[in-house]
């Protein structure tokens, strides 16, 4: 076969974003999800408040009359466990946030006195 007939071509891509590896990059989505999850644990905390009113006659029926959702100790742990997942990403969020840094205001000694005048 002859060189002739055959055309090489190049394809060159162009830089594209720089994957960096560094914490906290999805800080926005965590702390989306943690307020959600913290109403779905008040949520959660609340029906097992209503639980144990109606256990104590304070309260009407519980929506769960038999079975695993009818156990305030249920609903309860669901509560704890959503808002520790919450703290959690909380947590991770905070990593992407940098500190702020405490900067005293410098003042200039290099030229001399200054005075101000206000026309009154």
């Amino acid at each position: 076969m002859e060189l002739d007939k055959f055309m090489i071509v190049r394809v060159r891509f162009g830089r594209g974003n720089v994957v960096a590896r560094r914490k906290g990059k999805n800080s926005r989505i965590a702390t989306l999800v943690a307020s959600l999850l913290t109403i779905g644990s008040v949520s959660c905390a609340s029906l097992g408040v209503w639980r144990v009113g109606g256990d104590l006659g304070w309260t009407g029926d519980f929506v769960f009359t038999q079975g695993l959702l009818s156990h305030w100790q249920v609903w309860m742990g669901a509560a704890a466990a959503i808002q520790y997942g919450a703290w959690r990403l909380t947590q991770y969020a905070r990593l992407a946030v940098p500190e702020p840094s405490v900067q005293e205001p410098q003042q200039d000694t290099t030229s001399g006195p200054q005075h101000v005048a206000a026309n009154v």
